[in-house]
């Protein structure tokens, strides 16, 4: 409210009372004068709040006195210096800067019997220096509106800093000097919200956004082991998602600071365009196998008693017993990134480090049979004297549960080889880590559903409105690009400029069944190499087999098969080689399911101030197409604004609410 207007309003029946014209906020600084008169006692308050603005002090209240009604009638605003201070403290060295200089800067105020509030006495002079361009930076000025607010609210909800947000206020006020807060009071507001939205707990808080899911949705399935605090849920969406994907899962985990330091483990498959879908999540108290067997056998309920046909791991010992009692005919496999990336802790002290390490790989990578591995595990192990090494030791004989040449003879949509395990760290990310709280991750977890919702869509529009040209004049590549997504697509082109470097040559005829030698020339490092792979074709039912297994493992023709057609003259393959699971064309029901259901709660008044805003923005952008237009509606605001009428203690209620926000 604009001080000037209250004094014209006022009135006065007094001679000594004095009379303000109506200043702009351009005008020079404002000062009291005895005889001003004021209509209540918040815009007395107000009044001196922005002359104490202008000038660049704080203010206080010093002294109040109350009339034989129990109501105030007299007050002093002084400067917040004003006074004097005994320090208690003996010690002469001081921690703390000292504030209070007596200052006898003020005013005195006092109620007539007309019932208006009028200044007595004004002291104008300080003790001390003020400084305009720092008044803002007082506590007493600090005010941040609903569309500050706001804004912050919803950075924060999808994860923006507070410095990157800090800057969009910066930006529409020209400079730092111009807005009445800094960027630590932004922390202290969204500090203030995040103990709100938790006060009640983290299990309530977590039961609250339960309960929403399921009754914005009733096929979302939560269930909780009170008892020793483990928590499994899944929405909808991952129910449905599981029809399609639920082939082949990982599972990692990570642990969420909070005063349970509970250890979340998600359920993540991958779609027909290679990206992480989620499929439910667990909180655990604690890594026991009974923990694991809980949360494994209450997803199988969630999921209709359905089991995964392979699952994906670290090497947790307790989740491989779980996994054992739960899912008996489930293949399990170790997660190859998680390995690899050991090997600088358990082999750098060797002197020949780098050797060492270029040799396991190659061992691990560059093996097409059990019999190539056995010989150049073997072959590494002897040449660096490591058969004592409990690690590498421990490797080898589980060899099956995690070496490309092992697994790749079964479907795992691409997760188990050279690639990091699609779980946590590929879903989440940028979502929650190690430093989320129980009350941060509920709000998180909601954005990475809607992220990755929103990801899934989007790459479904494109295959759907868009065609990658073929790279060659090949029936069999040109029958692939109707059939599958641009992601799976350009692996399948992969394959074809690998092509390039392969040269397939007849070994041996036996009956319908030729066995192809494939010579393919690849680089290794900086190093090219040749390597041979045999390829088995039925002429009869085209039927293919190659040692690489790439088929078999991802679900992508190799270049050896497509070098292998090329010279048996096949125009198009069977259809069994198209997989549905990697299909652009069809529809699955997931994609039809609300992907977010959680948001942040707001308080009424910020309800009402985001209607109010997105029906301004409706109108500006109308009017804003002209001068005439954008002219009316300044006038038509200007006139709602001197019109709008106030409550009693509406604008000091809502300023002290301000600063409280950001304490």
């Amino acid at each position: 409210m604009d001080s000037s207007n209250n004094m014209l309003a006022c009135g006065s029946i007094h001679d000594e009372v004095m009379k303000v014209d109506k200043i702009n906020d351009d005008d020079a600084c404002w000062e009291p004068a005895t005889g001003m008169c004021f209509s209540c006692l918040d815009e007395v308050k107000s009044f001196y709040g922005e002359y104490a603005l202008k000038k660049g002090f704080r203010w206080k209240i010093r002294t109040s006195r109350k009339g034989p009604d129990g109501e105030i009638c007299y007050l002093i605003l002084a400067c917040s210096r004003e006074g004097s201070k005994a320090s208690k403290v003996s010690c002469t060295l001081k921690t703390l800067p000292e504030k209070v200089k007596s200052c006898p800067a003020k005013i005195c105020i006092k109620l007539e019997e007309d019932g208006l509030w009028y200044i007595r006495k004004f002291e104008s002079d300080h003790s001390h220096e003020t400084s305009p361009t720092k008044a803002r930076l007082f506590k007493a000025n600090k005010k941040m509106n609903l569309h500050v607010k706001r804004t912050i609210q919803v950075n924060d909800d999808v994860g923006v800093r507070i410095k990157k947000t800090f800057q969009s206020p910066v930006k529409d006020a020209g400079e730092h000097g111009n807005i009445p807060f800094c960027d630590k009071d932004m922390r202290n507001y969204v500090n203030k919200e995040r103990c709100a939205i938790g006060k009640e707990g983290d299990v309530k808080a977590l039961i609250s956004y339960f309960c929403q899911m399921r009754e914005q949705n009733s096929n979302f399935f939560y269930d909780m082991d009170l008892d020793v605090k483990n928590v499994f849920w899944a929405d909808a969406r991952s129910r449905a998602t599981y029809e399609y994907f639920g082939d082949v899962v990982t599972l990692d985990t990570t642990y969420l600071t909070n005063k349970h330091d509970m250890l979340f483990l998600a359920f993540v498959g991958v779609n027909h365009h290679g990206q992480s879908t989620l499929l439910g999540c667990g909180l655990l108290s604690g890594e026991e196998t009974e923990s694991y067997v809980w949360l494994f056998k209450t997803w199988l309920r969630c999921m209709l008693g359905k089991a995964p046909i392979g699952i994906v791991t670290d090497q947790c010992k307790t989740m491989q017993n779980a996994i054992e009692l739960v899912f008996p005919t489930t293949r399990h496999r170790w997660c190859l990134w998680h390995i690899m990336k050991k090997i600088p802790e358990k082999l750098s002290r060797y002197d020949e480090y780098k050797r060492i390490k270029s040799a396991m790989k190659e061992a691990v990578y560059d093996t097409f049979t059990t019999n190539d591995f056995e010989e150049k595990w073997c072959s590494f192990i002897d040449k660096f004297e490591l058969q004592h090494n409990d690690w590498l030791s421990g490797l080898y004989n589980e060899r099956h549960k995690w070496t490309p040449t092992f697994v790749r003879k079964y479907f795992w949509a691409g997760m188990s080889t050279t690639q990091r395990s699609e779980s946590i760290h590929a879903f989440f990310d940028g979502y929650i880590d190690s430093t989320t709280s129980l009350n941060q991750f509920v709000k998180q977890y909601d954005n990475a559903l809607r992220s990755r919702a929103i990801e899934e869509f989007e790459a479904d529009f494109n295959s759907m409105d868009t065609t990658i040209p073929c790279g060659s004049n090949s029936s069999i590549e040109k029958q692939f690009q109707g059939e599958y997504t641009h992601a799976k697509f350009k692996e399948v082109q992969a394959e074809f400029r690998s092509k390039m470097n392969c040269a397939a040559s007849l070994n041996v005829l036996e009956g319908c069944f030729a066995t192809y030698h494939v010579l393919e020339e690849v680089v290794v490092g900086d190093i090219p190499k040749e390597r041979v792979l045999n390829v088995v074709f039925n002429q009869e039912s085209h039927d293919f087999n190659c040692e690489c297994s790439l088929f078999e493992f991802r679900g992508i023709l190799c270049c050896h098969v497509l070098s292998v057609c090329a010279q048996e003259r096949i125009k198009n393959v069977p259809e069994k080689y198209v997989l549905t699971r990697w299909n652009k064309n069809i529809k699955r029901k997931h994609s039809f399911i609300k992907s977010s259901y959680g948001g942040t709660e707001l308080k009424p008044q910020m309800v009402r101030f985001e209607k109010l805003c997105k029906h301004f923005y409706d109108i500006a952008e109308v009017a804003a197409k002209s001068e005439d237009g954008t002219k009316a509606l300044h006038e038509t605001l200007n006139q709602f604004n001197s019109n709008l009428p106030t409550m009693d203690g509406t604008t000091n209620k809502h300023e002290d609410e301000t600063y409280n926000d950001m304490k």
